[in-house]
């Protein structure tokens, strides 16, 4: 896996050997030989390469990442696996077509830079293209696996998500949940519209085991740190 040692979430993977193994193992369980796994916001490629490798040559896995220089390394890594079946979109996904600018931090290897939340030195901005998650997507496609990372863009999504969801039936998702970064959006209305689809939806702790949840006890909470959700159906 080629590693950007500027960004501590590769720092931490060099260091350590994993990501969130908390949720790694989980992830690796619910992957499949020959399943459709969607990587929404694959920043490093750490989550899509572990599905290339689980879902074999006979599956097929769609990495969303609109940094560039992540799409460039996740490319690399993927060549360098053999991976063909991985496929790259250089795209921010969103509720709408065209550009827009995405402000990070430091060089390189970068993560995503909350204006509102902090101020640090060295911020660049960088046009990146904007499109809809089913844009990308034939309109046949069966998903198995999803995993959401897209740091408070998430309800930008769930219009396409909702869609993708509603052509499927047994489906497994993976997404952060912070609703501080969801601006001013409610997130209970779209957890509720899960979970009237069929979904249970777990807390994905980072130790013990998971624990099962709903739609008015994710209300209550308003923590700085993010939640990993497993929703399953």
């Amino acid at each position: 896996m080629m590693l950007d040692l500027r960004d501590p979430v590769c720092m931490s993977i060099l260091l350590e050997g994993e990501w969130e193994p908390w949720l790694s193992g989980y992830f690796l369980n619910a992957v499949k030989p020959g399943m459709t796994v969607l990587d929404i916001g694959a920043h490093s490629g750490y989550f899509s390469l572990l599905a290339g490798m689980r879902t074999g040559p006979t599956g097929k896995v769609h990495a969303f990442e609109p940094n560039p220089f992540h799409h460039r390394n996740l490319i690399k890594s993927a060549t360098l696996n053999g991976f063909g079946h991985v496929k790259l979109h250089q795209v921010m996904v969103s509720d709408k077509r065209g550009e827009t600018f995405m402000r990070t931090r430091g060089e390189g290897g970068t993560s995503i830079f909350y204006p509102d939340l902090v101020e640090l030195n060295g911020v660049t901005e960088t046009r990146v293209k904007l499109g809809l998650l089913t844009d990308y997507l034939d309109p046949s496609l069966k998903a198995d696996v999803i995993k959401i990372d897209i740091d408070g863009g998430e309800p930008y999504i769930m219009d396409s998500l909702l869609q993708i969801v509603d052509r499927n039936d047994k489906m497994i998702v993976f997404m952060e949940y912070l609703p501080i970064l969801w601006e001013q959006t409610d997130p209970v209305p779209y957890m509720r519209q899960l979970a009237s689809r069929g979904f249970q939806i777990f807390n994905v702790p980072r130790a013990g085991a998971i624990e099962p949840t709903t739609p008015d006890e994710l209300a209550k909470f308003n923590g700085i740190v993010h939640l990993d959700l497993l929703l399953v159906r």
